[in-house]
């Protein structure tokens, strides 16, 4: 089994779309986003994400297991802050090191940008990326917000620093 951790290219919209969707079809508790609603986005839409996701101010990384895409993770710099997001690994793919490979590539990318501090979110009841956050130097905060309005669930906040894995 090849694996590689790579960025997005600006030319792989369709990409970012296939894998996006995916990740709110398999995980809907995990992402603010519904399917069906992103599922409407004009070719236009993701053609400009992939467009954001190949500037400086932001990275989307891929996760790829013998030659196909698995993961994603979006990696946002603002302020001296880093922000880790939309992190999700197809299922077939969990427990073999990927999405830890995944989360270390978009903490690198940030702290090469110059973030200092990392934050994310994740949803209450995601114990397994809790767990593996805790594993990367992430805190929780005590901070949290809805997961999306009329959902029971809550985003924790989780926060490193930098040096802290």
């Amino acid at each position: 089994m090849t694996r590689a951790i790579r960025p997005l290219r600006e030319h792989e919209w369709q990409l970012l779309r296939e894998l996006r969707l995916r990740a709110l079809r398999d995980s809907p508790d995990s992402f603010s986003p519904l399917a069906e609603d992103v599922a409407r986005e004009p070719d236009e839409y993701w053609q400009r994400g992939a467009r954001v996701f190949a500037s400086q101010q932001a990275a989307l990384l891929l996760a790829e297991r013998d030659g196909q895409a698995v993961g994603l993770v979006s990696a946002t710099a603002a302020g001296g802050t880093g922000y880790i997001g939309a992190m999700w690994l197809d299922p077939a793919a969990r427990g073999t090191g990927l999405g830890r490979a995944l989360l270390d590539a978009a903490c690198k990318t940030l702290r090469d940008r110059g973030c200092a501090k990392i934050a994310l979110s994740v949803t209450e009841t995601n114990g397994a990326a809790i767990a593996l956050y805790r594993s990367a130097g992430f805190a929780l905060t005590g901070e949290w917000k809805p997961l999306r309005p009329g959902s029971p669930l809550r985003n924790l906040e989780m926060v490193a620093r930098a040096g802290s894995e």
